[in-house]
């Protein structure tokens, strides 16, 4: 291998490989010999790194150096510096050195948390060096949080305790230049009185200032702050002085909106020079996303919790996390986000030591940046940046505009409490009736010595939109208090909502919404952890009802899977009880109706028929037995269990064996009856068994010779006999969504006639799901696609509208309520929000003119 070759293969760890085959070239004619994998790195990527290098090649050793060093070693370095160049040329060399060293680690796979700490050490370090010892040197922003970058400014404010305090010099020190440019350039501007003031006070005049004449923005500035050179015991006093105004006992709505308002200018300013999608600091989904949302976060529950008061964004990120105030997933995406936008933002700083937060235009560029990364090429590096300020901004709305934050504030309590005026006035806002008799309930809850109350406490304001729906908020509040009472001081249960925001919402729609699964939890509160994103509680169906209703309520649903979810749970209860049953047959649950086709409601029935194996008096014996006591266990678990489409009725036995199901289908089954087994399928039992009969119904659901006019005649005069006998008085069948006009009936017998007609001869057809088969209809073109439309979403609008009914107290609905503060109730349920009760009304009228005429287009072409 030549030795071009061998050098090329050095190179490419580089991110720009030309870049390093240059630099490596230029530092080797100065004396450098390159023998390390990271310092090629560093070659490869940082132009002010090897300008350093080439003026000072004795420095490759230590810029190559791998290890961390501590604070002290690096004040042993910078007084060694300062002995032997001088003050200023000194500082800058120890500087220049020390930041590359880190760049080197940096590129090698240091960590962005050691990177920050470790540059923000080696400002301290040159600070304290060039410190008068009468100086209080405060570090504020990102050198307070121990977060800087390779080329921040240093943020301090300075207080003094003598008569010299050597302010101006101090900032010469620091920020002269020289070949090796400045040590840290430094930013005085947030002392008090800003720039046109002196550079230092006393420590009294300067805590007088806070406490007669600060700004808000000044209150968020001293978050950061830190003693970090000069006189400590002094520096130490500023801060501990400092807190009362950071975190007052009483902080204004007014100051909340201020911060809000500030991050908006910031973002107007990027916006208008074209770079909201480009700088990954103030951009949409940039640091300033994070640190603002963290930071008003500590200003608003900070004044209570003093666990919150980190001046380092990635530890008081944490804690909010631990304390509840941010969801533990939220904290971790924003933590990772955090993390890689400030590498990034170091790649962009390390190239020429400039103070850049700006992607590069061009492809070549960034492709070298993503490269420095770990990534592949410039689309690589877009993609994630594009997913990492998404995710950013997504969080950074839910927590910088929670709705409740000015409720916060107030005087602080002992016991966190929520101001009542400003509460009040939120709930009335909300659409709480009562605000007051509301305030006092939620007073109540979160005073509670409960696990729930102290919860509720920091997720109320997400929690208070969704009770804002419920037709009675106030009620809500109530059996909001019960859940709790019952929760009580265990712990488990209500953790979920401390750290996810979706599961307190979800809890607030239950208690808005649904009065029977609010009595669920009540009865077991464990439920709560089924509120949870990622929880499965398939074993628990009472659990896994209430996450049903949440979701439903939450609108996080669709009609359709809400009627998967909800049979789910059916099915699981079905299985169940067959197991308890412990049946001494093959035997097999049916499911009929609504609970074949996986469409139940809430307060659907569960249409079963029981089928066994075997001829013997014995087994006849068993089945029944068996099927007893599942309605039995099924009926003790809340759910009601219906097996009269079994054969005969309710005169018949409740399971027959299979055998006995074909014989009466071929000679006594009812048109109405083969008809019924269009929605036939296995629930719980013998898996086998049960798929024996999915196959038999078929065979005499399905004719295989279509429908005849005769009987499509027979079923158009049942619809209208249904409807004329059922639907009383006539003209009520305009709002009859069971029924009446243009309702699920009409759905289901156009959609079954159609099957009837096709699915004898083609197999593919065939499936218990009104909706899937209409669908599957309309993909072979065997039915008019406005047909299928109009079907479809009356099928889907209807059966929303039932579970909306259904979902407060698991009762039977089958018409529209005829009082308008009902309709209104009901719009807002299934998501109207403006005038919701017209445009509900003309919605439904809309979809079920359009069904029945559908469903009358379908047997018009069969009668044709």
């Amino acid at each position: 291998m030549s030795e071009r070759e061998v050098l090329d293969g050095r190179f490419a760890v580089a991110p720009d490989p030309e870049l390093a085959r240059v630099a490596w070239e230029r530092v080797r004619q100065a004396g450098v010999e390159v023998q390390s994998e990271d310092l090629i790195r560093l070659l490869g990527f940082s132009t002010v790194a090897v300008d350093f290098l080439v003026r000072h090649p004795d420095e490759a050793t230590a810029v190559a150096d791998p290890s961390e060093p501590d604070r002290a070693a690096l004040d042993r370095e910078v007084a060694a510096d300062v002995e032997r160049f001088g003050v200023g040329p000194g500082l800058r060399r120890f500087r220049r050195r020390a930041i590359l060293r880190v760049g080197t680690r940096d590129l090698a796979g240091a960590t962005v948390d050691d990177v920050v700490r470790e540059i923000s050490d080696i400002a301290d370090a040159c600070v304290q060096s060039a410190c008068p010892s009468t100086l209080a040197v405060i570090a504020l922003g990102k050198w307070g949080g121990r977060e800087l970058n390779y080329s921040s400014d240093i943020d301090l404010l300075l207080v003094h305790g003598g008569e010299d305090p050597g302010a101006t010099q101090l900032v010469r020190r620091l920020s002269e230049q020289t070949e090796d440019g400045i040590a840290f350039k430094v930013d005085a501007a947030l002392r008090p009185g800003g720039r046109s003031a002196a550079l230092s006070r006393s420590l009294e005049a300067t805590l007088a200032y806070y406490e007669r004449e600060s700004a808000t923005w000044e209150r968020q500035a001293m978050i950061k702050a830190r003693a970090a050179a000069g006189d400590f015991a002094l520096g130490e006093a500023f801060v501990a002085g400092i807190e009362p105004f950071v975190y007052p006992d009483r902080l204004e709505p007014a100051a909340i909106d201020e911060v809000r308002r500030t991050k908006v200018r910031l973002e107007e300013y990027i916006r208008q020079r074209g770079k909201e999608l480009t700088e990954v600091k103030r951009g949409r989904g940039g640091i300033r996303d994070v640190e603002f949302a963290v930071q008003l976060l500590q200003i608003v529950h900070g004044r209570r919790d003093p666990s919150l008061r980190s001046p380092n964004t990635i530890a008081a990120l944490a804690a909010l996390s631990a304390e509840g105030y941010v969801a533990a997933s939220d904290a971790e995406a924003l933590t990772d986000a955090y993390r890689f936008l400030r590498r990034l933002e170091h790649r962009l700083q390390m190239v020429r030591d400039l103070q850049t937060h700006d992607l590069p235009p061009g492809a070549p560029a960034r492709t070298t940046l993503a490269r420095s990364l770990g990534l592949a090429d410039a689309s690589a590096l877009q993609r994630e940046y594009d997913r990492t300020t998404t995710l950013v901004r997504g969080i950074h709305e839910r927590l910088f505009y929670r709705p409740l934050l000015e409720a916060f504030a107030g005087p602080a309590q002992p016991r966190p409490g929520i101001d009542r005026a400003a509460t009040e006035e939120l709930l009335e806002g909300l659409g709480f009736a009562e605000p007051a008799r509301s305030y006092d309930v939620l007073a109540r809850v979160v005073a509670a010595d409960t696990r729930l109350g102290k919860v509720v406490r920091n997720v109320f304001p997400v929690m208070a939109p969704a009770l804002a729906l419920a037709a009675d908020p106030g009620a809500a509040l109530v059996r909001l208090e019960r859940v709790g009472e019952s929760v009580g001081a265990r712990p488990g249960p209500a953790d979920a909502l401390a750290t996810d925001p979706g599961a307190a919402r979800r809890l607030a729609h239950v208690v808005g919404a649904s009065r029977f699964a609010t009595e669920l939890l009540v009865a077991d509160p464990e439920g709560l952890r089924a509120l949870a994103d990622d929880a499965v509680y398939a074993d628990d169906a009472d659990a896994a009802l209430v996450r049903v209703v949440a979701r439903y309520s939450a609108r996080e649903l669709t009609p359709r899977a809400t009627g998967d979810a909800i049979t789910e749970v059916a099915d699981r209860v079905l299985a169940d009880a067959v197991d308890h049953a412990a049946p001494t047959v093959p035997f097999a649950v049916i499911g009929l109706g609504k609970l074949g086709a996986r469409e139940l409601n809430f307060a659907s029935d569960l249409d079963v028929v029981f089928v066994y194996e075997g001829e013997g008096p014995g087994d006849l014996a068993s089945g029944a037995a068996a099927a007893e006591r599942v309605m039995q266990l099924v009926r003790d678990t809340g759910w009601e269990i219906d097996a009269d489409l079994r054969p005969e009725g309710r005169n018949g036995p409740l399971a027959r064996s299979i055998a006995g199901f074909l014989e009466y289908w071929e000679r006594y089954a009812e048109p109405w009856e083969s008809q019924a087994l269009l929605r036939t399928r296995a629930v719980a039992g013998d898996p086998a068994l049960g798929r024996r009969f999915e196959l038999a119904a078929g065979d005499v659901a399905y004719p295989p010779d279509g429908v005849t006019v005769d009987r499509a005649v027979e079923m158009r005069r049942m619809r209208e006999r249904i409807e004329r006998e059922r639907v009383r008085p006539p003209e009520a069948a305009r709002f009859h969504f069971k029924l009446g006009h243009g309702s699920l009936a009409d759905v289901q017998f156009a959609t079954e006639l159609l099957l009837l007609r096709y699915a004898g001869a083609e197999e593919e057809l065939r499936t218990p799901r009104t909706l899937e088969a209409i669908e599957r209809l309309a993909e072979r073109r065997l039915v008019e696609q406005t047909v299928a439309r109009d079907l479809g979403e009356a099928f889907v609008f209807l059966a929303d509208v039932k579970n909306a009914l259904e979902v407060d107290r698991r009762v039977h609905a089958e018409a529209v309520p005829a009082a308008p503060d009902e309709q209104t109730v009901l719009a807002r349920r299934l998501g109207y929000e403006e005038y919701p009760r017209q445009a509900f009304i003309d919605d439904y009228l809309r979809i079920t003119r359009r069904c029945r005429r559908a469903m009358e287009r379908v047997f018009q072409e069969e009668l044709a």
